[in-house]
């Protein structure tokens, strides 16, 4: 699966075909379910909707994880469901019992104890992926290298005996931040000059 963000097919002239990409839509970045359901109205590929669930970072969802799984039944090109912080199997297996049963839930491991239970909530959801967020991992081990590379290590090799494939990010594009400046912050900016 090659997974991207749907921000890419507003911002470049990339064509991104439907056959081999998925669109990722991290609700964290959406402002409201009707900005939602309008984005998901217009995307013609399957999505990964990405639910960042006890996200402490900002942004942080503005929409429920109740309102985002409801959004989830009506749209059949919704194929994968995210869920953040994943550590507890019984927790994880509640959500997906809520979804529709064509979506496909990818657990998103982030913390020591969501490697530690890895294979545990891969065999209770039957998932095919497991999203790795090393970014998050590292922070969750206070920064300690070593203790990163062997989790991210036991964390591929559960995967692998598992027989799932692991999610991690491999690039990132940057591209000029694009604003429109208002009279307002101009006033701000020369206050403080």
């Amino acid at each position: 699966m090659l997974l991207v963000s749907h921000y890419l097919l507003s911002a470049t002239p990339i064509d991104f075909p439907k056959e081999s990409v998925v669109l990722r839509i991290n609700v964290a970045w959406i402002k409201d379910k009707k900005e939602l359901l309008a984005l998901l109205g217009k995307i013609k590929h399957d999505v990964y909707l990405d639910y960042p669930q006890g996200r402490s970072k900002p942004p942080k969802p503005k929409m429920t994880l109740g309102e985002t799984i409801a959004v989830a039944h009506q749209f059949p090109h919704i194929k994968y469901f995210a869920v953040s912080n994943v550590e507890d199997p019984k927790a994880i297996f509640a959500i997906k019992s809520k979804l529709p049963a064509h979506i496909e839930v990818v657990p998103k491991i982030e913390t020591r104890l969501g490697v530690k239970n890895m294979q545990t909530i891969i065999r209770k959801l039957r998932t095919k992926y497991v999203m790795l967020d090393k970014e998050d991992l590292y922070i969750d081990v206070n920064r300690n290298s070593k203790a990163f590379e062997k989790l991210v290590a036991n964390a591929r090799k559960k995967a692998y005996l598992e027989g799932v494939n692991i999610l991690e990010l491999h690039g990132v594009v940057f591209l000029p931040y694009k604003r429109v400046i208002s009279k307002n912050d101009l006033k701000i900016k020369s206050i403080m000059s």
